[in-house]
């Protein structure tokens, strides 16, 4: 569940809905290229390499620990930016769900439910692994499947009634139009609502029998992952022209083109609000349960404070504070920015930026690891040997790449703002995310150098 609620959540789906029925390729590219090779290489790297740390280990193992450091930073970063991506559509969606509509665009408001829930979070999660899986579970059933399940009953039920498909909803829309380099973006990017599968991996030592249970949650994620979300997507874009969905509360408008036909539901957008909040909490508390444990190992090995490598029980306190310190920080940035949704689609691109820069490391170290280790036992193992680990390596680091260029691409939806000065946001944000591991690994070493023979 805590792996399911990682990699599933209903708040990335609305821009995937403007596609309509297109939404499928781009579900398809994501799920062959990207969620099954993730997956895989998670399962087996976590089981051959059952040390604390996830990506810090794998990638240090194959290039060295700076490597291996440079992509658990990245892999942090990205998550504490992709709060505030996650908890924006929370507060949107919470503010239409009851009725004042103008709380989707108010910053101040935002900043408060961002900030709040961040704190909320962190506190649940400090209170250990136990307390991280109650949220995961509770997030994932009554948060992610239960609206998810709802919402494909009243699409269905619109459709039974004798609704009409939207142009975007018929099969001439099943191929989008790849010739635009902005739409190719938008979508290439949303893939990204499928990362995290192998974030779990840094809490392989706390896990029972790891060897069968890891790749059994793996493979379970993803099935549920898949089966949830794509009836969802085509449910909001059926419910909802394309022209009109919102970015970060999609969902909530499909549910009130619903309650707008039927006013005995009227009560139904206040109930889904709250339980994408749910989602939205459970989400953030498996990643919160993940990322600061690799942090912390990185920090033991010198790259960080001696008080942010501090470990106690299953929890690293000092990580803790500080991410929710610099989330905090990120979110109030809301306050000086004019346009939620304009933040909210920049912050969504940076986040795939920065994540898709780890995963490329993640797939090359794979490659490299299994080419100059053979014989490190595997308790789970690539299907096809040598050639398949090849093959789900180069998909998966190709798909990473290509996001990559996209992403410095503006997308069409976001016209609130010049290429140009996108483009220079993004490259900003790139730069500023990427000193300080480069500082942080140049201090390490010049501090090695210092050392006595």
């Amino acid at each position: 569940m805590v792996m399911f609620g990682i990699t599933t959540t209903l708040h990335g789906l609305s821009p995937l809905a403007t596609y309509g029925l297109g939404a499928v390729f781009f579900l398809s590219v994501a799920a062959i290229g990207f969620l099954g090779p993730a997956g895989l290489v998670g399962a087996g790297w976590a089981t051959a390499w059952p040390r604390e740390g996830g990506v810090y280990v794998w990638v240090g193992e194959a290039f060295g620990s700076d490597w291996g450091f440079l992509a658990t930073w990245l892999q942090w970063l990205q998550n504490v930016f992709f709060w505030t991506v996650l908890l924006t559509g929370s507060a949107s969606m919470l503010a239409l769900g009851c009725g004042w509509k103008d709380g989707a665009e108010n910053e101040v408001y935002t900043a408060v439910v961002v900030v709040g829930t961040i704190w909320l979070c962190t506190g649940l999660t400090a209170r250990g692994l136990g307390s991280t899986g109650r949220m995961g579970t509770v997030g994932s059933l009554a948060g992610t499947i239960l609206p998810g399940c709802v919402l494909i009953v009243l699409a269905l039920a619109a459709l039974a009634g004798g609704q009409p498909a939207p142009n975007h909803m018929q099969f001439t829309a099943l191929l989008p139009d790849l010739g635009q380099p902005s739409t190719l973006s938008f979508g290439i990017s949303t893939i990204l609502i499928f990362a995290g599968i192998e974030l779990m991996g840094t809490r392989v030592p706390s896990i029972r029998q790891p060897g069968r249970t890891y790749p059994a949650a793996t493979l379970l994620a993803i099935v549920l992952t898949i089966v949830l979300l794509v009836p969802v997507v085509l449910a909001i874009a059926f419910l909802v022209p394309a022209a009109d969905i919102n970015l970060a509360a999609g969902m909530l408008q499909a549910v009130q083109a619903v309650t707008d036909r039927h006013p005995a539901l009227a009560w139904l957008p206040v109930g889904f609000a709250l339980a994408l909040l749910l989602d939205a909490i459970g989400e953030i508390g498996g990643w919160m349960a993940g990322t600061p444990i690799a942090m912390a190992a990185a920090g033991r090995d010198g790259y960080l404070p001696q008080a942010l490598g501090e470990r106690r029980k299953d929890i690293a306190p000092g990580m803790l504070v500080t991410q929710a310190v610099i989330g905090s920080l990120v979110s109030i940035s809301f306050l000086v920015v004019p346009g939620v949704q304009s933040v909210f689609w920049i912050l969504s691109a940076l986040v795939c930026q920065l994540y898709v820069l780890m995963y490329a490391l993640l797939f090359s170290a794979a490659w490299h690891l299994r080419r100059t280790q053979p014989e490190t036992h595997r308790p789970f193992r690539v299907p096809g040997g040598w050639p398949g680990v090849t093959l789900v390596c180069l998909v998966g680091l190709a798909l990473s790449l290509l996001v990559f260029v996209a992403g410095f691409i503006r997308p069409s939806s976001l016209h609130q703002i010049s290429e140009t000065r996108y483009l220079l946001t993004i490259l900003v944000g790139m730069t500023i995310s990427l000193a300080p591991p480069v500082f942080l690994i140049l201090r390490k070493r010049a501090g090695e150098r210092r050392l006595p023979a």
